[in-house]
């Protein structure tokens, strides 16, 4: 970089006129250290001493004016005029200490509007460590969705479908969000699973430890939060919601897999409809006393279904290569 393009982009960035490309240029250049030959340059540089900097080192600015000040008094050799040189030279110094910074933020402000996808492969379950430091156990055929940084107010991840076990981080100043669908789960240091059916818009939040806030991702709905404790459930469909409690086990409950212990008929469809990455119709109301009960890690879908439709007496049919339906007695 040639230096009356240096010159240029210092000037512009005192100015504030910085355009988003200028912006990464000027940054990868107080990176590098470039701006450096500015403080040798004899030509006149037409910067305001008012610069910008970040606020945890404003403090040092008056202590940086008053030494460049002397120094530069002192030396009689340069030939600058004392105002304009010592404007470049305290936009260079503050670059030195805020140009490495300057740049990490602007590479971190990036980094919060980029977002990662994970996808579980069928039959397997992956842990992934979050920018902060919490986990996510994310369940087979899972997809979740979170920035490659946190915003400084909040730490906001998205289950787009699937099941997900978190252990939260604890950290009062910025909650921790999961949205699935219309639920958004917000917690501070925690342990919950967070399950959802986009197909059914059907969430269900199981708490493990510590509390979560359970709210409408629409901000104009009228429905109230929900406070769960430990060993309680939330369950959401059809635009209603249901508490229920549940057996707490002191182990993360994605590790068992595709294993069902009186489980309700329409959550372990649901589940398995995930798990599989295949959608399961199926008659909520012929079902709603059915419960589920099993261990069917390693097997495939068809031979799982199948054995479903024998035990509750229901008629399987596959509609295409991703579409299974269950068809109760009364139908056929």
């Amino acid at each position: 970089m040639n230096q009356d393009r240096k010159k240029e982009l210092l000037k512009k960035f005192a100015e504030r006129s910085l355009s988003p490309s200028e912006e990464q240029e000027f940054w990868e250049m107080a990176a590098s250290g470039e701006y450096m030959s500015l403080l040798d340059d004899e030509a006149d540089l037409d910067i305001s001493q008012t610069i910008s900097t970040p606020d945890d080192i404003g403090d040092s600015i008056a202590s940086i004016k008053y030494n460049l000040t002397a120094k530069i008094r002192a030396d009689k050799r340069k030939s600058l005029k004392p105002l304009l040189r010592i404007a470049a030279a305290i936009a260079a110094v503050l670059l030195i200490f805020a140009g490495i910074k300057g740049y990490q933020y602007y590479r971190y402000v990036q980094d919060t509007k980029t977002f990662i996808t994970v996808q579980a492969s069928v039959g397997k379950t992956l842990r992934v460590v979050l920018p902060d430091s919490s986990s996510v156990t994310v369940s087979s055929g899972s997809v979740l969705r979170y920035p490659k940084a946190f915003p400084t107010d909040e730490r906001r991840v998205y289950l787009q479908t699937g099941e997900a076990f978190f252990e939260v981080t604890k950290n009062p100043k910025k909650p921790f969000s999961v949205e699935s669908g219309e639920l958004q789960t917000t917690a501070l240091g925690t342990s919950f699973t967070v399950k959802y059916n986009p197909v059914h818009h059907w969430s269900k939040v199981n708490l493990y430890t510590g509390k979560v806030a359970i709210t409408p991702t629409d901000k104009s709905s009228s429905r109230s939060s929900v406070y769960l404790s430990p060993g309680k459930a939330y369950e959401y469909a059809a635009g209603g919601g249901t508490l229920s409690s549940f057996t707490l086990k002191p182990f993360n409950p994605l590790t068992t897999g595709l294993a069902f212990e009186r489980t309700s008929f329409k959550e372990a469809i649901y589940k398995m409809s995930s798990w599989y990455k295949i959608n399961i119709e199926f008659d909520k109301v012929a079902t709603r006393n059915f419960t589920v009960n099993g261990d069917f890690n390693g097997k495939k879908a068809e031979e799982v279904l199948s054995s479903l439709a024998f035990i509750y007496q229901l008629k399987l049919t596959k509609k295409d290569s991703l579409t299974y339906e269950f068809i109760t007695q009364s139908r056929y």
